[in-house]
């Protein structure tokens, strides 16, 4: 019966632990900070590898964060390896250019909406999305 308790419990504790951490919708305010994941939502790191990670809640290839209107995703660029942030499909934000090395990026979105993702460098390769309601 103790064996089965503490197999129980051990199992809550993990499911809990589950919900509480990786959201990918975390509360989050216009500046993009707070949330449940872990950094800021609309943080997403560029590289040193082919991907696109998000400060938030990890998510990546595709880095996914979720913002409220009027709220703004900074991509930060580190390393060598050159990048950029490019808007891809309907609605469209403003693209970056193609960078290397320690560089930011950010955007305003003040539109509800789904925007997708890419680097014109890497093509699908890296990816990511940016939920604003």
């Amino acid at each position: 019966m103790r064996v089965l308790t503490t197999f129980i419990a051990a199992t809550m504790i993990g499911a809990l632990s589950a919900c509480s951490s990786g959201s990918l919708y975390g509360t989050t305010q216009p500046n993009g900070g707070g949330g449940g994941g872990g950094g800021p939502a609309g943080s997403v790191a560029v590289g040193p590898g082919i991907e696109f990670v998000s400060g938030h809640n990890g998510s990546a290839n595709p880095a996914v964060d979720t913002i409220p209107v009027g709220g703004t995703v900074t991509w930060t660029w580190s390393g060598l390896d050159v990048h950029s942030v490019r808007s891809l499909g309907s609605p469209t934000f403003a693209s970056s250019s193609i960078q290397s090395g320690n560089k930011t990026y950010a955007v305003t979105f003040t539109t509800p909406g789904t925007y997708r993702y890419d680097c014109a460098v890497h093509g699908s390769a890296m990816t990511g999305t940016v939920v604003v309601r």
